[in-house]
């Protein structure tokens, strides 16, 4: 109902709108017209048209984004000049015609392509020193995700992206060009419009429970993003300071264009979604131990000797599922069952086809002073998992006026507002929807549990205590959150002259969250059975405020250059209000006030920036550049001695073709470009004082509290990374084949460290700095058009990436720093890459041959070893698009090679009997392929014969051998497909619309390659339990990831 009334309302909004707009429309134009491009047909947006000649001299305007344009002319002598970037100009007398189209030639010589670079700045890539690379608006919005920051995933090289899986409005990992900090944030810093937003995960899962709320990227609206631009490196975001040192992320929304008149968008898509993988399993051998049926109880029930399952029981190490009729001790009221493997589609069967249908509407229009866009978007999203949505609605409204020729005013607002309902816990704990699916009996069909309370309100199951009933989990552990978020942004330009100007801008990004979750009255485990219930209220919000002096001009008729000086204040606040209660008097009332027992939480936490900067930009006859940057900041959360921290960065670029004037007709361009960097990144809040906590316990009536466990560094420095970059860009054949290279080396020290010490102490840890990562790597992104006949083209875009890391020092003494905790232990090591894998292999002789006991089974090796790592040792995407008159068909591959993963649902099926893996028990001989260690020393070949659980459970899980759990993470994916016709001009002169699309679109469609572990299992090599960086190498029984496909319609008018 508040969605209905809140879309009516914006109906309303937007004809209010369109009539206050119509007024712009007033002026009947004598002339007006389409420019499009002779090459392709496509319209041209942003060219410019000047009115030469008669009374109508300098009048102009530029095109809008369906390249149409209007034009008043006073008389026909009047002549239209049409210029845009990358094509040849055209003159064309205007006569005494009302409607002129043109087609303008593209200009391969001018390859002066525009990017936008810090502050917003667009600039010539040519004149870039570093590497910066682009996507555009429709490659985020056809095949898109919820978050539109996974759309990055396989498009932008040296850019690792990887959702969790915590299902629709979860939060993603993203990485450039490796991890840098042990301790600290590797996720790069995301920049709206010139404002910095905030993108933490607040209260994030972990490898055991908890639920995944999303990140702050995840909020925003797809169809608002004209593009995106990814700064990579130190050199392009040094600008940003300590917050831009792993890198920036810069979206542009889209706005109103100056003499476009009104216009009307709708982009509509709608997909369905399913599980494009599902765990797969035995479905031979039952419940049990020792092979065989000796871990059940006999009944006669109807004359018929009957199995009896006993409550205790769990795996599935028993004889086969024969038939034979069976009952469940503890659910003797599903009655006698015959004892066979449930449909093997029983989890595919137990999730739902889920939908997604986001629709946007945006109205924008401009004169020659204003410009005007107002959005609005709704997102509903049903999950495969049933009760489970996602809803966000989004409303923004951006106008500009040119209050005079030297004043220019810039204002935005967005509201979004997104409600999820009944989320799942990730993690390995019986909690766990997937945990509990995972390890259910084969000989249970899910619809027996469909029933999920007993007749005395306990959770209905199998067995009591663990694993959970998963209807009990998806209808009776409720939750819910809401979160209102605004980001809002105003900008006052002032020109001085033609050649100085000053800006001004200011930002806050302020939202409210608010969760409600609860643990449903007998729900087995201790507190939990009389439920509990948890209100929590997080608060953030962020300033920032700038200013920038910049001069621009020639300096003589060989050099030009800018000179930016600017300054930058950052204010950050964050509270939590949490109260949470147990032992609920009332049954069924999840109330704060029905709790006998409540726990109260609150904290806030404060930060603040301040800032100094400047940039110069020197150009040489437009051929060679060079940049100079420096910024100083002064940080609160830094020792009062180190709170001020100075980096600079330099960077040049070389046209050596234009410098050569080549006029090649295979080499049409190439730079080379270069840069050095250093760039601050400081720390959490409140390391250097010591804190501390109350607790819910009392002494003679007052509160205890306990101080925090580590020792804090009052002399606290910041991280400090230091880059260096080269690379190149090569054009050819008249541009239609194009290379960017680039080598990259970056070092960051000063690393903040917890290292132990004696309890003795009253603390276990202290901080230090100390500690070095080194990363450096590779990029190649290669474009071509590799044919074009007639109306038929066909373009291919690859982009490629190698990162190699090495932890080259710790604190002195220490070789190893824990990053998470687990079976499989992810760790830093000295000498070795970032994110190594850790944990007990199998014990072998010299010759790697494995040893086994004299019971025939594996030895566990004397300590822990490195079993692998966690971050890839390639990444890639590949894009094909074909065009051919209005058709055109894309899709795009993507692929890791290197690096693995640890998993636990391995670690389930293995331990628990349900694996595929563990199917053929009877048709070959469990006999460990090893050597037993004779009492001289000699060896002698394995021949003992183990039953089903010594050989799988006894070996891996249950003997701590965590070598058998970690697992390749290599994989290929058909990422997306699109296809889709654009209507033609001719047809959609009938209508009233001026543009018109329609795609069929599919994201996340299949596997062309995954590890055949992982294929074996049905899991996914792509998964995550929190988008932390240890959580990548950890798959802790995540929802599936999901296939989607649908259509997308986009209409203009």
């Amino acid at each position: 109902m508040r969605n209905d009334l809140r879309f009516k309302g914006m109906v309303s909004l937007i004809f209010i709108l369109l009539l206050f707009l119509e007024e712009v429309k007033a002026q009947d134009p004598i002339v007006r017209g389409t420019v499009t491009s002779s090459e392709d047909g496509q319209v041209i947006i942003g060219a410019t048209l000047l009115l030469q000649g008669g009374q109508a001299t300098n009048q102009g305007t530029v095109t809008d984004v369906n390249g149409q344009y209007s034009l008043s002319v006073q008389g026909p002598e009047s002549t239209l000049v049409i210029s845009s970037i990358g094509y040849i100009s055209q003159t064309i007398k205007v006569g005494n015609r009302s409607e002129i189209n043109i087609q303008l030639d593209p200009d391969i010589s001018e390859l002066s392509e525009v990017v936008v670079t810090a502050f917003g700045i667009k600039r010539e890539k040519k004149a870039l020193g570093y590497s910066v690379q682009e996507v555009s608006t429709e490659e985020l919005t056809q095949a898109r995700e919820p978050n539109v920051v996974n759309s990055l995933k396989g498009k932008v090289a040296g850019v690792h992206v990887n959702p969790t899986s915590g299902g629709p409005g979860g939060s993603s990992y993203v990485v450039i060009r490796g991890n840098s900090s042990l301790t600290g944030n590797n996720q790069p810093l995301y920049v709206v419009d010139g404002i910095p937003i905030d993108n933490q995960t607040l209260d994030p899962a972990s490898s055991f429970s908890g639920y995944d709320y999303g990140d702050g990227i995840g909020n925003i609206n797809p169809d608002d993003i004209e593009n995106i631009s990814v700064l990579k490196g130190p050199s392009a975001a040094s600008m940003y300071g300590a917050r831009g040192a792993n890198g920036v992320i810069l979206i542009t929304t889209k706005s109103g264009k100056k003499g476009q008149g009104i216009g009307v968008e709708i982009n509509s898509n709608y997909t369905f979604e399913t599980p494009s993988v599902n765990p797969t399993f035995q479905n031979t051998w039952g419940g049990g131990y020792d092979d065989n049926y000796s871990a059940f109880g006999t009944e006669v029930i109807d004359g018929q000797e009957t199995l009896v399952w006993p409550g205790w029981l769990l795996d599935q190490w028993g004889g086969a599922m024969d038939g034979r009729p069976i009952i469940y001790d503890y659910a003797r009221d599903w009655g006698v069952k015959p004892y066979t493997a449930q449909p093997t589609d029983n989890i595919e069967n137990f999730y739902r086809t889920g939908t997604t249908s986001t629709n946007t509407v945006s109205v924008f229009g401009g004169n020659e002073t204003s410009t005007l866009r107002l959005s609005f978007s709704n997102m509903n999203n049903k999950s495969i998992v049933p009760n489970n949505t996602l809803d966000r609605q989004t409303i923004t409204l951006r106008g500009s006026h040119q209050v005079s020729e030297k004043l220019l005013v810039d204002a935005k607002i967005n509201y979004t507002r997104q409600e999820g309902n009944n989320r799942i816990q990730n993690g390995i704990s019986f909690s766990s929807l997937q945990s509990s699916l995972e390890v259910m009996p084969r000989s249970i069909d899910l619809d027996w549990l469909r029933d999920h309370t007993k007749a005395d309100g306990l959770m209905s199951s199998f067995k009591p205590g663990s694993p959970y009933n998963p209807y009990w989990i998806t209808e009776k552990f409720k939750n819910n959150d809401t979160r209102d978020r605004v980001i809002g942004m105003a900008r006052v330009k002032y020109d001085f002259t033609d050649w100085l100007s000053i800006q001004g801008r200011t930002g806050t990004d302020f939202y409210t969250d608010n969760r409600f979750a609860m643990v449903p009255q007998g729900t087995p485990g201790g507190t939990n059975l009389n439920g509990q219930v948890r209100n929590t209220m997080w608060r953030v919000k962020e300033e920032n405020s700038d200013v920038l002096l910049t001069a621009t001009g020639d300096i003589n008729s060989d050099f030009n250059g800018t000179l930016s000086i600017g300054a930058n204040h950052l204010n950050r606040d964050q509270e939590v209000v949490e109260v949470s209660g147990q032992n609920l008097d009332i049954p069924d009332l999840y109330h704060i006030n029905n709790a006998s027992l409540v726990f109260p939480r609150n904290y806030s936490i404060q930060k603040q920036m301040n800032s100094v900067y400047f940039q110069s930009q020197l150009a040489f006859r437009n051929y060679l550049f060079l940049d100079i940057t420096g910024r100083n900041d002064w940080s609160s959360t830094l020792g009062v001695e180190n709170q001020s921290f100075f980096y600079p960065s330099v960077s040049t670029s070389f046209a050596f073709t234009d410098f050569l004037e080549m006029d090649s007709p295979i080499l049409t361009f190439g730079k080379f470009r270069a840069s050095y960097a250093e760039a601050g990144n400081d720390a959490d809040p409140y390391l250097t004082r010591a804190g501390y906590s109350l607790s819910t316990q009392t002494f003679d009536g007052l509160r205890l509290a306990s101080i925090r466990s580590n020792v804090p560094l009052e002399d606290l420095k910041n991280e400090l990374t230091t880059s260096f970059e080269l690379g190149m860009d090569l054009r050819f054949f008249d541009n239609r084949l194009g290379i960017d290279f680039t080598y990259y080396t970056q070092s960051t020290t000063n690393q903040i460290l917890p290292v132990e010490i004696s309890a003795a102490t009253g603390f276990n840890t202290r901080l230090i700095n100390a500690g070095e990562i080194r990363n450096q790597g590779l990029e190649l992104m290669i474009n071509a058009k590799l044919l074009k006949a007639g109306d038929f083209t066909w373009d291919l875009g690859i982009n490629g990436s190698r990162n190699r890391s090495e932890v080259v020092s710790l604190a002195p003494g220490i070789n190893s720093h824990t990053l998470l905790s687990g079976t499989g232990t992810i760790e830093a090591r000295v000498g070795q890459p970032y994110g190594n894998i850790v944990g007990f292999a199998k014990k072998r002789n010299e010759d790697g041959r494995i040893l086994v006991s004299e019971l025939g089974k594996w030895q566990r090796a004397d300590e822990m070893t490195v079993l692998g790592n966690i971050q890839p040792d390639f990444l890639g995407g590949i894009t094909n698009t074909f065009s051919y008159k209005g058709f055109v068909l894309s899709g795009m591959l993507d692929f890791r090679l290197g690096g693995q993963v640890y998993s636990y649902s391995k670690y389930d099926q293995m331990a628990k009997g349900t694996g595929k893996f563990t199917e053929a028990r009877d048709t070959e001989d469990l006999i460990v392929d090893g050597l037993i260690e004779n009492a001289d020393g000699t060896f002698t070949e394995n021949n003992i014969s183990l039953l089903s659980h010594q050989y799988y459970a006894e070996q891996g899980p249950w003997g701590g051998i965590a070598e058998t759990m970690v697992i390749d993470a290599d994989y290929m994916a058909l990422r997306e497909v699109t296809f889709g016709y654009n209507f033609s001009k001719g047809f959609l002169s009938k209508t009233p619309f001026i543009n018109a699309r329609l795609s069929i679109v599919g994201r996340n469609l299949l596997y062309l390659y995954r590890d055949p572990e992982f294929k074996l299992m049905g899991i996914s090599p792509e998964t995550a339990f929190n988008s932390s960086t240890a959580a990548q190498g950890v798959e802790a029984r995540g929802l599936p990831t999901t296939r989607s496909m649908g259509f997308n319609l986009f209409l203009t008018f």
